[in-house]
C-alpha cells in the first residue's frame, strides 16, 4: 500500500509539472515585446547604414536599406510581412505602408521602436522623388 501511495504522490506532481509546463508554451511570446524587439534590431540596421554625401552613392545605399527591414523582419513572418511595391505616399503613415501588420499589438511596438530611425527612409524616399 505505502509503494501506491509514493506512486501517486509522484504521479500527481509529473502531472502538476506537465500542466505548468503546457500553460508557459500555450503563453507564447508577447507581440507587443517582439514589435519592440524588431522594431529595434531594424533601427541597429539602419543606424549602421551611412547616409552617402556622393549623389553616386545613392543606389548602394537604397539597397543596403532596404535590406534592413527585409532581413530584419523575416525572422517575424507571424507578425509582418515587408512589402516594398505597397509604398503610398498618400497613405496616413506613407513610411509606415510598405508593412503588411498582422498583429496590432506587435504593429504598436514597432511603431514605438522605429520611431527615431524612420528619417533615413523618409530621405531615400524623398530621393527618389516619391
Amino acid at each position: 500500500m505505502n509503494r501506491f501511495k509514493n506512486f501517486s504522490v509522484v504521479l500527481f506532481a509529473v502531472v502538476l509539472a506537465g500542466a505548468v509546463i503546457s500553460c508557459d508554451k500555450d503563453k507564447g511570446a508577447d507581440p507587443l515585446k517582439e514589435g519592440r524587439k524588431a522594431g529595434t534590431e531594424m533601427c541597429a540596421c539602419v543606424d549602421a547604414i551611412p547616409v552617402p554625401t556622393n549623389p553616386e552613392e545613392f543606389g548602394d545605399y537604397a539597397q543596403k536599406l532596404g535590406m534592413c527591414p527585409a532581413g530584419v523582419l523575416a525572422a517575424y513572418q507571424e507578425y509582418v510581412t515587408f512589402v516594398y511595391t505597397n509604398y503610398d505616399p498618400e497613405a496616413e503613415d506613407p513610411l509606415y505602408s510598405v508593412f503588411d501588420f498582422k498583429n496590432s499589438k506587435f504593429e504598436q511596438g514597432f511603431k514605438e521602436a522605429t520611431n527615431g530611425c524612420m528619417q533615413a527612409f523618409e530621405l531615400l524616399f524623398s530621393m527618389m522623388g516619391q
